[in-house]
């Protein structure tokens, strides 16, 4: 149970991306926010992802500066999205696979599970719970 339990922490850490509002708090444009979605699954598909795709729109990134801004920080979350998300599959399929053999040479599958998400951005999560 343990194990799902990471799981699901895992998965719920990687869905974590910039939002639509956290975009227009800072003050971005909507062309911005457009091509930061765009950006982000294209990043995602570039790092490996065979359920993103990869979307750009060339004209916008071309004469749009907001779209070609939002773009390529989105592309750049997206990777880093996409590379968190496979350390912690890898990370999580290792405890998952060798759990017995972990539980027979005294390894603590706990200690495992908080290994796997050292350094990933956990803010938001204290609201899970209530």
């Amino acid at each position: 149970m343990r194990y799902l339990a990471a799981v699901v922490l895992c998965a719920t850490l990687v869905s974590c991306g910039t939002t639509d509002s956290a975009l227009r708090e800072q003050g971005n444009s909507e062309s911005y926010i457009q091509g930061f979605h765009d950006g982000r699954h294209s990043g995602m598909k570039e790092e490996g992802n065979p359920y993103e795709q990869y979307i750009r729109d060339e004209v916008r990134f071309a004469d749009d500066a907001d779209y070609r801004s939002g773009w390529l920080d989105g592309e750049a979350e997206g990777k880093t999205l996409q590379d968190q998300a496979v350390t912690i599959g890898n990370a999580a399929a290792g405890a998952y696979s060798g759990s017995q053999t972990d539980r027979d040479s005294g390894h603590d599958m706990d200690d495992v599970a908080r290994d796997a998400v050292k350094g990933v951005d956990t803010t938001g999560l204290e609201t899970l719970g209530q």
